[in-house]
């Protein structure tokens, strides 16, 4: 546990703490009103309030690459659930083998660090590592007792195999035999310590061989013992339990015979390794200083008093397991652990590890591979009222905090929401709350946050995020951006806001700043009447430029007329039809120049116009009635002219 100091002059002995919780590892801490003053307004002057935040082991690069192919697994398997109604037992085991092994290539990097790295830092690489280690080696055991089953419910065989796994002293002494070279290798200190060992572990092969090369092997007390080990019956998954069970006790039988003859006698080592094969009480009660753990001599003395004990007996033999070495007082929280997983209590075994873990990722991958086994492998007890409904709350529940965990670091927030995805109850609130303060430096964030939160309908997000990143580009003169952000996030309020601000730039400078933007706003066009117009006003200017004249008059009137621009953009507007009056074609009809006529007039009078816009209209007025008057005389003669055409023609 540490100790943060938080330095504040206001605080003293007469005021308290306050604590409001943030968004995942972090509390606001805040001076409250002491005892007497509650509801009484008094202001306190450089009274601060304390973000504190704090880090998991998550959180450092080494298990990036374990929070990364951890979720890879998850989500897998989340499809794994949606595809199939019930995940076969083959898949579960082989999704549980997965994530084993990132523990374990993510234990060997940290003990590599340990080794090549500073030394102020290899002491905690070794106790991440160590961590790590007893983590696979709690997941290891569920996987056996819950998922990994033989037929027949025998689980030894799985368990020698879980012991060996983890226990290889007895490689290591016998490498250190073997190393020496010596012609009587029954010598060396650690030689009978290997073969015990191997015995213990159910490997015979290995510890015939290291029999074979002691000197007296060819006599008969060794070539009994050899024959005993080599008879010994091995369960396989094509065996019965009835059957093993008798062709093991009728070999433990002879075993018992052979002892009771005296076969053994000469050569205690051997008498000691044959009590063993028997079952003896007393060789194993010595076998207890071999072992170092009690689940290790455990398995080793249900191999050979129980060999075809069921997973619901574990409990009672583990009990007495830990009464051999030294019973309650002793154990550590992982001998708590794993004894739950022996009883089968899965809620006792996840309220360890979350109090003694400082993150859930271990927890809410445990919980989550047995929820899909269907009612959590039976880890609740039978005939509690709404098992399957307490499993699952509790399943989202720590998924919920592992994601929030998640989504308060920079870089991990998007793996965070992913894991929301699976919280059916909570996840889609959460999220939305979470993405809502994900810190955003750039826009590719915010990009990828706005994806995000559309991908998953939470428009209200897209829509603030797209407001801020648009305020932002505002305030950094980049109004082209800031309208990109703003059909982003489809509010007409502020579209209408910036497509004025287009406008205003236009009318001031005369040219646009985002033409490629305003040449590509597709169907985002109708999202307000001012970007309707700005839009249809650059569609005027591009025919200009293709020289299609008549086509840009009729839009041109269309504008004006249609009374889309604001007022003071009117101005501009008449005096870009000064060119189509006073053009050798006429482009405007009387009718069209009537109105243009009338949209002057109405200018004309207004008393509201911007000074700028005011002497603009004072400055060309008397241009623009004198080439609507002639363009109107061309309107009518020409008008005139047709009609008479088509009475001759009649």
């Amino acid at each position: 546990m540490s100790v943060v100091s938080i330095p504040d002059g206001v605080a003293s002995a007469g005021l308290r703490l306050g604590v409001a919780w943030g968004a995942g590892n972090q509390v606001v801490v805040h001076t409250r009103p002491g005892a007497g003053e509650e509801g009484r307004n008094m202001g306190r002057a450089g009274g601060k309030c304390h973000e504190v935040r704090w880090e998991t082991t998550l959180y450092e690069p080494v298990f990036r690459k374990l929070v990364n192919e951890s979720m890879g697994v998850f989500l897998s398997l989340a499809k794994l659930g949606e595809e199939e109604r019930v995940v076969g037992v083959e898949q579960l085991v082989k999704v549980s083998r997965q994530y084993r092994s990132i523990m374990k290539d993510c234990q060997e990097q940290l003990e590599l660090l340990a080794e090549t790295g500073l030394a102020s830092e290899s002491g905690h690489y070794i106790a991440q590592s160590d961590l790590l280690y007893k983590l696979e080696l709690i997941w290891h055991l569920v996987e056996i007792l819950f998922l990994d089953t033989t037929p027949g419910g025998l689980v030894l065989p799985h368990l020698l195999h879980w012991v060996s796994l983890h226990f290889p002293g007895c490689e290591e002494r016998a490498r250190s035999v073997l190393s020496q070279g010596s012609e009587e290798p029954e010598q060396h200190a650690e030689y009978w310590e290997a073969v015990v060992k191997f015995v213990l572990q159910g490997r015979v092969e290995q510890a015939r061989n290291l029999l074979r090369l002691h000197s007296e092997f060819s006599t008969d007390p060794f070539m009994s013992l050899d024959e005993l080990l080599r008879k010994m019956p091995v369960c396989s998954a094509t065996t019965s339990a009835a059957d093993f069970e008798f062709r093991w006790r009728h070999w433990q039988v002879e075993v018992v015979a052979r002892l009771q003859e005296g076969d053994f006698a000469a050569f205690p080592d051997l008498t000691y390794v044959a009590g063993l094969l028997a079952g003896q009480e007393d060789s194993l009660t010595r076998a207890v200083g071999e072992c170092e753990v009690w689940y290790e001599w455990l398995v080793a003395s249900l191999l050979y008093t129980r060999p075809a004990v069921k997973a619901y007996d574990l409990s009672v033999h583990g009990q007495q397991a830990i009464d051999k070495f030294g019973g309650l007082s002793s154990m550590t929280t992982l001998d708590s652990v794993l004894l739950a997983v022996l009883e089968a209590d899965i809620p006792q075994v996840i309220r360890e590890l979350c109090l003694t873990l400082d993150n859930f990722w271990f927890s809410s991958h445990l919980l989550d591979l047995l929820h899909h086994t269907g009612g959590l492998a039976g880890g609740w007890k039978e005939g509690e009222e709404g098992t399957s409904t307490v499993g699952a709350g509790l399943r989202e529940f720590l998924l919920l905090d592992y994601a929030t965990s998640l989504c308060s670091h920079n870089s991990l927030w998007q793996v965070g929401i992913l894991y929301l995805d699976q919280c059916p109850v909570q996840g889609r609130q959460r999220a939305e709350l979470l993405l809502e303060r994900v810190a955003i430096h750039t826009e590719h964030k915010a990009s990828k946050v706005v994806q995000m939160a559309a991908e998953r309908g939470l428009h209200s997000v897209v829509t603030s995020t797209c407001k801020v990143m648009g305020m932002r580009a505002l305030q950094a003169s980049n109004t082209g951006s800031a309208m990109a952000w703003a059909l982003q996030s489809g509010d007409a309020k502020f579209t209408t806001f910036l497509a004025d601000k287009l406008l205003s730039e236009y009318a001031s400078s005369g040219t646009f700043s985002s033409t490629d933007l305003l040449d590509n706003l597709g169907a985002s066009i109708i999202v307000s009447d001012r970007l309707t117009f700005l839009g249809k006003y650059r569609e005027f200017h591009k025919l200009v430029s293709e020289a299609e004249f008549s086509q840009a008059a009729s839009l041109l009137h269309s504008l004006l007329w249609s009374k889309l621009a604001p007022k003071y953009f009117w101005v501009t507007l008449l005096i870009d039809c000064i060119p189509f009056l006073t053009a050798d074609q006429v482009l405007f009809s009387s009718t069209q120049t009537y109105e243009l006529l009338q949209c002057l007039q109405d200018l004309a009078r207004d008393t509201t116009l911007p000074t700028k816009q005011q002497l603009l209209l004072e400055e060309h007025e008397m241009r623009l009635r004198l080439a609507l008057a002639k363009n109107l005389a061309l309107a009518l003669t020409k008008e005139g002219d047709s009609n008479n055409m088509g009475q001759l023609v009649w």
